[in-house]
């Protein structure tokens, strides 16, 4: 039995109104948009930093470390943030076998957000986290996709999307980032849910592809891994029926291989 499993990642938050309120100083009466309005001039990036984000679910693909097909899938999900970060870090811990595998986070940008997001949440919530290696230029127990796309910001950072769809994935669909704050608010929880496996969904693949042109996994490997992916998924039941439909869970037939150029 492997000592260590690889595991993908991806969330998805919505904004702490409490702790932007108190940071910038404004009182009760300050209304959302006033809010917003001060965390825009602040960060005019328009993304705030991850202590201002409270995660609302966290999709997970397990994958084995020796076939690196599917082994399990699922999203975490609750209303109450400090449940879910406390089955979250859980998970990190699953025993398979002796000694307890040791989870290597695969995530897209995870290092700049996702990693940090539930850390320092799980620091306002007193949780304890599974520790995980910091080393910047490592991939031992973290792959940031990202990150090795980029040569570690050497090179243009480049997105999820644009990615899957070089790889002919089908990437973002309807739902986008932006949406989830107001889709959480509409009680659309299962349309959130199911966006963030997708993103999870081609993070695994471009990390996957990735790991056979360095020539880490055989074609056999890749293929199998690749074309059994979505049937895991879905008798896991981690997702709806419609997110099936998403093409992204296909290969283009047209897209070659290394060895067919």
């Amino acid at each position: 039995m492997a000592d260590k499993r690889y595991l993908v990642l991806d969330i998805e938050t919505i904004p702490d109104w409490e702790l932007v309120r108190s940071f910038f100083g404004m009182n009760q009466d300050a209304t959302e948009e006033e809010l917003r309005q001060q965390l825009v001039a602040k960060y005019t990036s328009g993304f705030p930093p991850p202590p201002f984000h409270v995660p609302i679910c966290v999709a997970l693909i397990d994958v084995d470390c020796e076939t690196c097909k599917v082994s399990n899938a699922t999203v975490l999900e609750s209303d109450q943030e400090k449940f879910l970060l406390q089955q979250f870090w859980r998970v990190t811990k699953l025993q398979r076998g002796t000694p307890i595998a040791k989870s290597v986070f695969v995530t897209f940008n995870g290092r700049s957000f996702d990693l940090p997001c539930l850390f320092l949440r799980s620091l306002k919530h007193r949780v304890p986290i599974v520790p995980w290696d910091r080393n910047r230029y490592s991939f031992e127990a973290t792959h940031d996709v990202c990150d090795d796309l980029s040569e570690f910001g050497a090179a243009g950072r480049v997105s999820l999307d644009l990615i899957s769809k070089l790889l002919g994935l089908a990437g973002k669909t309807d739902t986008k980032g932006h949406m989830v704050e107001e889709l959480y608010k509409r009680g659309e929880k299962q349309r959130i849910m199911d966006y963030c496996m997708e993103d999870a969904v081609n993070t695994y693949f471009i990390w996957l592809t990735i790991k056979y042109v360095r020539g880490q996994l055989s074609e056999e490997k890749y293929r199998d891994a690749f074309d059994s992916a979505a049937e895991t998924i879905r008798n896991c039941r981690a997702v709806t029926d419609s997110f099936f439909r998403n093409p992204s869970l296909a290969l283009n037939e047209n897209q070659p291989l290394l060895t067919d150029i």
